[in-house]
């Protein structure tokens, strides 16, 4: 499966921008996951999806598909299914704005919270945690554990993540020590 560069995913949203105005529609994604992480904070080059919520939801399912048709995608290439992550506490910053499509992003704080709580060890998310610590200036583990607290809900917090942002702070520490020439 291939990955979508950053300005791959650039050129799909001008285009839902198009289909969106021949409707004449308004639409609005909001981003996070490794599309966040590449297009927002530069982390990495690309990703296999773009992780949103989308409105209209309909609309917006039928020009992801036609984009998907025309240029070979996944179906899934755009999909929602981070909706079971995003929380109300988490902060929204917006990131592009065309005439007829506004794309947000969850900011850093909000998105080391989702990465730490889904603890997906088949994934980029551990990368990405440390990635966002390191951005984030995180200097203690006990501020991991605050930001999910106060970004997530109780159900989202399980023995599995708390092992996971445990796993995570200590490879931050170990990395960042390594790196940080003040330790030497």
């Amino acid at each position: 499966m291939r990955e979508l560069t950053k300005n791959e995913m650039l050129m799909y949203f001008e285009e839902i921008n198009r289909h969106l105005a021949r409707l004449d529609k308004h639409g609005e994604i909001l981003i996070a996951g490794g599309a966040a992480l590449a297009m927002v904070f530069n982390a990495r080059n690309s990703t296999y999806d773009i992780d949103a919520i989308f409105h209209p939801a309909e609309d917006m399912r039928k020009i992801t598909k036609d984009i998907a048709i025309k240029y070979d995608l996944p179906e899934d290439w755009l999909n929602d299914g981070i909706k079971g992550y995003i929380t109300d506490k988490m902060k929204q910053e917006i990131y592009l704005k065309f005439p007829h499509l506004t794309v947000a992003n969850i900011d850093a704080v909000g998105l080391l919270a989702m990465k730490l709580t889904s603890a997906r060890v088949d994934t980029k998310d551990m990368e990405d945690s440390i990635f966002l610590m390191k951005s984030l200036n995180i200097c203690e583990e006990k501020e991991l554990f605050d930001i999910i607290e106060k970004h997530v809900y109780p159900n989202q917090q399980t023995i599995a993540s708390k092992y996971f942002t445990k796993e995570a702070y200590e490879r931050y520490v170990r990395l960042h020590k390594t790196n940080d020439p003040d330790t030497e």
